[in-house]
Order: structure tokens, then C-alpha cells, then sequence
């Protein structure tokens, strides 16, 4: 019944029922703009006019009552300059009384008022009358001063019928006074009375506009909250709703067609759309499978070509460094072997000569005197003594050279182990000594080399691999150091497992890299310096060993690495 109202076409409805909101905001605001603008126009003119004509009567009763003041000051006057001065002000007073007065009469067109300037004028009158009588008093009395004889204060002495007089109008001006103050007053009092019932009227009309603009208000809520839990509710997201749980629920199931309760419209096109985009979702879906499964397979070949690949590196750079060092050792062993054994015999030689010398020195005293002095000046030539002592030193020092000589070569034999590539018992800090003599040349111009070995046992390995291992975690350390640092070496054993820990003094790892450190060709080293294989190579070694790698780093502090290996192989 509800959708036959309706167009066929969603954009319409929605078109409508925004209309229709749109037409009671509309409402709604006209109504808000026309009660603020009567408000306003309302506010203004009392403001303009009963405002202006409260604050008039105000001063007018102010005016009276300076206009008391003044009269009992000048009644009371005792110069005639207090006296002038409060006439004077009187009189100022008196005018801006009735300009008030006058003021009041044009703009309310009360005709009260015109009692007030009856009685400002019969004010006005008595003012100068006692203001006369008063000027008389005082000129009389300044004369009687000035001439202070007997007969004269007898004349100037006031009739008692004047002081009468004079006290009774006195009286009278003052009673002038009051009343004038007493009507100015009551008009004021009128006024603001007058002016709070505008203002009552004022809210009431404010009242008023507010009822109805909470009628719109709730008007349009209502409309708005029946287009929102109807229209938009059951008639719209209902059945979009339906239409996003067959969405779903679909994910690689069986289509189904959609029942929704209206038709006709945008979304049983969208519906129809559905159902078409499930079936071809479906079979997507078996093709991305199908593709996945390729993806994986795909994957898993290229990480084995990747360990293949790897792995030839490895075979090839330990090749080449077991034939160089093979090469090298026996180029090397052999003159190193006559020149040690040369060193030996020129030793012995040098003792036979030294005894022969000292036999020479024992018949010393046999010679003539000039022998003597011949054979004293040559030792003196020679430094005999010097000779004797330093000969000795040399030849040590020679032998001593010819060892490091001879340690280099067999730690590169050591380090390769061309000839012994399987399984055997071999101590790890011995690996860890040949290796550090062949990276010595990466380590001593950017680190102190610190030794911390603690004794452990021997273990079955392939001690050749392992020297890889140390070789590229040194190497490693080295080049995290910026400027001099330390790199330190220290070995440990645990229950069943030995450990060798390289730690140094570099910029360390950031920790998002952490994770990926081990992974083949990753490197956060500048293109060219490194090709991302190293550790990943490492970690293999290690792994086959049946050992792993454990890493802990802080930027800006360093990195420590500890290769934790079984002692007994599995």
C-alpha cells in the first residue's frame, strides 16, 4: 500500500520526502525570522518611546527634588550671595522642569502633565516672592551692620506682620515644592508601570512565537524520524541489507537468487546485479584458487633456487679461499722454512763468534801497547759492547716474525680447511682466533678488540662453515661502527650448548628491521656495500648445525650476536 503512493524510482522518493523536509525547515525559518524580526521591531519602539519617557519622568522627579532643595536653601539663606545662587538655581531648575513637562505632553499626549506645569508657574511666583522678601531682610540687615547705632536697629527692625508673612510664604513654597515632587513621582510611577506591562506583553508575544516553533521543531523531527524509520529504514536498508548478506554469505558457496519484499526500483536492479556478480564471483574465486596454489608452488621454487643459489656462493668463495690459501701456505711455507732455518745456524754462528771475540779480549794484556790501542779504538768504532748485547735481540726478533709468519699461514689453513669439509671435533674459540687474524685488517682501524672467553668444551662441527660465520658477523660489526668503537668476544656454555657472542659498539638495528635481518638479500646498506646474503647464509650454517643465532639490538647503543650451538651433534 505504502510503495503504490510512491514513484517507481528510488532517486524520486528520496527527491520527495527531501522536499518535504526541506518545505517544513523552510517554514520553520521564516517563522523563526518573522517572530525575531517583530521582536526586534516590538523591542525597539518600546525602547524608542516608553524607555525614553520612564527615563524622563525619572529626571523630571529628580528636578523636583533639587528644586526643594534649592527652595529651602534660598528660604534659609543668610547672604545675598547664598541667596541669588539658590534663586538661580531654582530658576535653572524650574526650566528644565517645564521643558520636561512639555516634553512628556508631545510625545504621550497626557494632559496630566499640565497640572505639573500649573504648579512649576505658582512655584515659580511664590520663589520670587520670598526671593524678594529675603533680598529686603538681608539688604536691611547689611545696613543695620554697617551702622550700628540704636535708633537705626530700632528702624530696621522687621514688622512682626512681615516676619509673618514672609514665614508663611516660606511654608507655602515648601508645601509648592512637595506637591511638585509628589506629582512628578506619581507620573513616573505610571510610566514604569506602563513600561513593565509593554514588556509583559513583549514576552507573552515571545512565548507565543517560541510554542510555535516548537510545533515545526517537533513537526519536522517527526517527519524526519518517519523518513528515517520507514522510508529509509524498511523500505531502503532493509533490503540493501538483504542484498549485503547474500554478499556475504556467498564467498565460494552456491548462488542463490534474491527475495526481496519491493520491487522495481534502483536496488532490485542492484539485486539483479548481485546475483549476476556471484555467479561470476564464484568462479573467480575457483580460478584465484587455482592461482594461489600456482603462487605457492611459484614461491616455493624460487626460495630453493634462492638456498641453491646462495649455497653456490658459498661453495664458490670457500673454493676460492681454500685454493688461495693453499697457494699462498705453500708459497710462503717454504721460504719461511730455510729462512727459520737459517736464522738457527746464523744464531749458532753468532755465538761461535762472540766466543771467539771474548778469547781475542781474554789476551788482551799479551798484545803490545799498540795492538792495545788499535783494538780499543775499533771496539770504540764499532760500539763493541752495543753490538754484543743487540744481536741477540735481533735474531729473536726475527724468529719472532717468522712465528706470526707462520701463524698467518696456518690460520688460513685453519680458516679453510680446504682438505677437511666434514664432520670433526673442533674448540670454537680457536675458529674464532683464525678468523679474527684474517679480519684483523677490518677490525683494527675501527675497533679495540676485547676477549672475554670463559672455557668450553670442544663440539662436533664443520669448523670451516662456522669460520664463515664469525667471518661475516665481525665483518658485520665492524662496518655498524662509525668512527672507533669496540667489538667484544665472548664464549660460554650453557647445559648441552656452547655460545659465542660478538657484541659492538656500532649504530645498531632499527627494530622493524629486527624481523627481517635474516631474510636473503635484504640489506640496509648503501647499494654496493652489501649484497643481503651474509646473515641469511650464516643462519642456514647455523641452522644445519642444529644451533640458531640470537639478536639483540638498540639503536644508537649497538648489536650483540650469540651463536648458541649443541655440543653433541644430532
Amino acid at each position: 500500500m505504502r510503495h503504490r503512493f510512491l514513484p517507481r524510482s528510488l532517486r524520486l522518493q528520496i527527491l520527495i520526502a527531501a522536499l518535504v523536509l526541506s518545505l517544513l525547515i523552510v517554514v520553520g525559518g521564516l517563522t523563526a525570522l518573522y517572530s525575531l524580526r517583530t521582536a526586534t521591531s516590538a523591542t525597539r519602539a518600546l525602547a524608542k518611546d516608553q524607555l525614553v519617557t520612564m527615563q524622563h519622568a525619572q529626571e523630571l522627579v529628580q528636578q523636583t527634588l533639587l528644586i526643594e532643595r534649592e527652595s529651602a536653601q534660598l528660604a534659609d539663606a543668610a547672604s545675598l550671595d547664598a541667596m541669588r545662587k539658590s534663586y538661580a538655581g531654582i530658576v535653572r531648575r524650574l526650566e528644565r522642569f517645564d521643558a520636561l513637562s512639555d516634553l512628556l505632553a508631545t510625545t504621550n499626549n497626557d494632559l496630566a502633565i499640565l497640572d505639573l506645569r500649573q504648579s512649576s508657574q505658582l512655584f515659580r511666583n511664590t520663589a520670587n516672592i520670598v526671593a524678594q522678601l529675603r533680598e529686603s531682610q538681608l539688604q536691611a540687615l547689611g545696613k543695620r551692620v554697617a551702622l550700628p547705632s540704636a535708633d537705626d536697629a530700632a528702624t530696621d527692625e522687621p514688622a512682626p506682620g512681615v516676619e509673618d508673612s514672609t514665614r508663611r510664604l516660606r511654608d507655602e513654597m515648601r508645601q509648592e515644592a512637595s506637591a511638585m515632587a509628589a506629582a512628578a513621582q506619581a507620573r513616573s510611577d505610571q510610566y514604569t508601570q506602563e513600561f513593565q506591562v509593554a514588556v509583559e506583553g513583549l514576552a507573552e508575544t515571545s512565548e507565543r512565537n517560541q510554542r510555535w516553533l516548537a510545533s515545526l521543531l517537533a513537526l519536522s523531527l517527526l517527519f524526519a524520524w518517519l523518513f528515517t524509520r520507514v522510508f529509509l529504514g524498511d523500505h531502503v536498508l532493509n533490503r540493501l541489507q538483504q542484498v549485503s548478506l547474500s554478499l556475504r554469505t556467498s564467498d565460494g558457496g552456491e548462488t542463490h537468487a534474491l527475495a526481496l519484499d519491493h520491487g522495481d526500483d534502483e536496488i532490485d536492479e542492484m539485486a539483479k546485479a548481485v546475483e549476476n556478480f556471484q555467479k561470476d564471483r564464484r568462479q573467480l574465486a575457483l580460478t584465484n584458487a587455482e592461482l594461489h596454489v600456482e603462487k605457492l608452488r611459484q614461491e616455493k621454487l624460487i626460495n630453493e633456487l634462492a638456498q641453491v643459489h646462495s649455497q653456490l656462493l658459498q661453495s664458490e668463495k670457500m673454493a676460492s679461499i681454500g685454493q688461495l690459501a693453499a697457494g699462498v701456505a705453500h708459497e710462503i711455507n717454504n721460504p719461511v722454512g730455510f729462512v727459520n732455518a737459517n736464522l738457527g745456524t746464523l744464531k749458532q754462528y753468532v755465538g761461535d763468534l762472540l766466543k771467539a771475540l771474548a778469547a781475542y779480549e781474554a789476551s788482551e794484556d799479551e798484545m803490545t801497547p799498540d795492538t792495545r790501542a788499535a783494538m780499543a779504538k775499533l771496539k770504540q768504532e764499532i760500539d763493541l759492547a752495543y753490538l754484543r748485547e743487540d744481536v741477540g735481540a735481533l735474531l729473536a726478533e726475527s724468529t719472532d716474525g717468522l712465528q706470526r709468519v707462520r701463524d698467518i699461514v696456518q690460520g688460513l689453513k685453519d680458516f679453510s680447511h680446504v682438505d677437511r669439509m666434514e664432520k670433526q671435533v673442533a674448540c670454537l674459540q680457536t675458529n674464532l682466533e683464525s678468523t679474527v687474524k684474517i679480519a684483523w685488517n677490518e677490525i683494527k682501524y675501527k675497533a679495540e678488540l676485547v676477549r672475554d672467553y670463559r672455557p668450553i668444551p670442544e663440539i662436533e662441527c664443520i669448523p670451516s662453515q662456522l669460520n664463515q660465520v664469525f667471518m661475516n658477523l665481525l665483518v658485520n660489526a665492524a662496518q655498524s661502527i662509525e668512527g672507533h668503537g669496540s667489538i667484544t668476544l665472548r664464549t660460554g656454555q650453557d647445559p648441552g650448548h656452547v655460545w659465542v657472542e660478538i657484541e659492538d659498539t656500532g649504530k645498531g638495528i632499527s627494530p622493524e628491521y629486527l624481523g627481517r635481518i635474516f631474510d636473503p638479500f635484504f640489506t640496509t646498506k648503501p647499494v654496493g656495500v652489501g649484497t643481503g646474503l651474509g646473515l641469511s647464509i650464516s643462519y642456514g650454517i647455523v641452522k644445519q648445525h642444529g644451533g640458531r643465532i640470537d639478536v639483540e639490538s638498540e639503536l644508537g647503543k649497538g648489536s650483540r650476536f650469540r651463536v648458541v650451538l649443541p655440543v653433541e651433534a644430532a
